[in-house]
């Protein structure tokens, strides 16, 4: 008896490890796949953009050089991909070649229908039976009378190393199926794809001239529109009453170091007013830093962390809690019958992040400490760090033009 419980407990050591390997190795065969399908799709992708962007050079030569001098009937008999991206790149590019087409009749080419160029004939006669597609059997379209198309387009997409490639011929559709133009157009697969529109077309370096110009014609001076709400935070004993909120009109200029701003300054002058409470103005400067990459974007929006400091100037009955000593309602109410308007000037240091999208339009938001005011008891203290005290919590709205 203890013999046989030995083995059985022997065979439930060796039984558990090995499970619990094979879970572990079905786990990792999963997550392979997993990435496997993951990476197979993204190339997918990049094949598919790579194709449009090879048929909108084609489309863009045949405007430029049109190979016909009149609208002429064409059918599009073939569309051939790399194996294994199947059926569907197949349609989606068949379908794209329509659709440029179509916005560009300068082309002359007119895509026609032919169900008998794509069928499959047969065709019997003394020597032999012959079975082909329509379109390499031009004779025996003529005698079905299916014929609506006077030439035939071809379009062939193949990868070759990391190039993909696009062979175009166009042949006419008479018995000695004479080839009456071909062209080849090749991208790199590194290459990202320029898709432009079907109804403007342009060619590779009209594009990127396009795209330089879009980034230049703004140029490294922009003048800004800025509207800031400015809240200060409560007292901690309550005892007081904190400013209220200030809201701010700012424009001034905006200096970038390079075109591609990565890092601009700018210097803005504002003013505030809500009548019976109070009015300011104030001088600001600041520097930005652009964190999302080395260059502007016209395509996804860029993120700034920027510092600066401000200089304020005051009055008004609202702006009595800018002071060391506690303001309270009674404060408030007395200055309002005895006509006294308080009148106060301070600085103050900033930090904040400014999301900007297309460089037209940007949301901020900043923390500020006012030093001459750190031991006010009218405020209290968003944010503490080092010994700082940030009592400001400010949001921005810019325009630029």
């Amino acid at each position: 008896m203890k013999v046989l419980l030995a083995i059985l407990f022997a065979s439930l050591v060796l039984w558990a490890p090995t499970t619990a390997h094979a879970q572990a190795q079905a786990g990792l065969e999963e997550a392979q796949r997993v990435e496997l399908e993951r990476a197979r799709a993204e190339i997918a992708d990049q094949v598919h953009l790579s194709a449009y962007d090879l048929i909108d050079e084609l489309v863009y030569g045949l405007a430029e050089v049109p190979v016909f001098a009149s609208p002429t009937p064409v059918v599009l008999v073939s569309v051939t991909v790399p194996v294994g991206l199947g059926t569907g790149m197949q349609a989606l590019v068949e379908n794209h070649v329509a659709a440029v087409l179509l916005e560009n009749p300068t082309t002359n080419i007119q895509l026609v229908h032919c169900p008998t160029c794509t069928a499959v004939v047969v065709h019997s006669g003394k020597e032999a039976t012959v079975v082909t597609r329509g379109y390499d059997n031009p004779e025996v379209m003529e005698k079905l009378g299916g014929t609506t198309g006077q030439h035939a387009l071809f379009i062939d997409v193949e990868a070759e190393g990391t190039w993909l490639v696009l062979r175009a011929r166009m042949t006419k559709l008479t018995p000695d199926l004479p080839i009456v133009w071909s062209h080849t157009v090749a991208t790199s697969a590194s290459t990202p794809a320029l898709l432009r529109q079907p109804d403007d077309l342009k060619s590779a370096s009209e594009a990127r001239q396009a795209y330089l110009d879009a980034l230049h014609g703004r140029g490294p001076v922009a003048i800004p529109l800025r509207f800031a709400v400015r809240t200060y935070a409560a007292p901690f004993d309550q005892r007081g009453n904190p400013p209220p909120p200030f809201i701010w009109l700012q424009t001034g200029v905006e200096l970038g170091a390079t075109d591609a701003r990565a890092w601009t300054s700018s210097l803005l002058v504002g003013y505030s007013f809500v009548p019976q409470a109070y009015q300011g103005i104030m001088a600001q400067g600041r520097i930005s830093r652009l964190l999302t990459g080395r260059t502007r974007s016209i395509t996804r929006p860029d993120l700034y962390l920027f510092g600066g400091a401000t200089v304020m100037s005051v009055r008004g009955l609202a702006t009595g809690a800018f002071q060391d000593e506690i303001v309270n309602t009674d404060d408030i109410i007395t200055g309002l019958e005895e006509d006294l308007e308080p009148r106060t000037s301070f600085g103050a240091l900033h930090v904040g992040l400014d999301l900007r999208l297309g460089n037209r339009i940007g949301f901020s938001t900043f923390l500020e400490t006012m030093p001459s005011l750190r031991r006010s008891r009218n405020m209290g203290d968003y944010l503490f760090v080092a010994g700082v005290g940030f009592q400001t919590l400010g949001t921005e709205v810019t325009l630029w033009f």
